[in-house]
């Protein structure tokens, strides 16, 4: 405990409060000096600290990525689209198969068949 886990400039502190509990903090260092930038939770069990843990990280990856300056609905309901699909998700379709249909269309409106 007490041990700072570090991620691109920011990292997590759990301090024992004179409760007997431990706080879960996001800290950053800017010049020699710290600075609290979230305060997680506090908790008096090991596991509620692993879960506080895994909260500040996926918070701390929040605050490091860059914003967009417009955020739309429908970017992020792409992005939630995009990061379910995986390889096995994907399947490849030729250009002939997409083609071949708009040929065969056009042949039989051309009437050259």
């Amino acid at each position: 405990m007490g041990v700072p886990t570090y991620f691109w400039g920011m990292f997590i502190r759990q301090k024992k409060n004179k409760s007997g509990t431990v706080s879960v903090q996001i800290i950053s260092k800017y010049k020699g000096k710290y600075k609290v930038e979230a305060t997680i939770g506090s908790s008096g069990s090991a596991a509620g600290i692993e879960v506080l843990v895994h909260q500040a990280k996926y918070e701390i990856n929040r605050l490091q990525k860059q914003q967009g300056l417009f955020v739309s609905q429908v970017d992020t309901g792409i992005e939630g689209f995009l990061h379910g699909l995986s390889n096995n998700n994907i399947r490849v379709v030729g250009p002939e198969l997409v083609f071949g249909k708009i040929y065969d269309a056009i042949k039989i409106y051309s009437g050259i068949w």
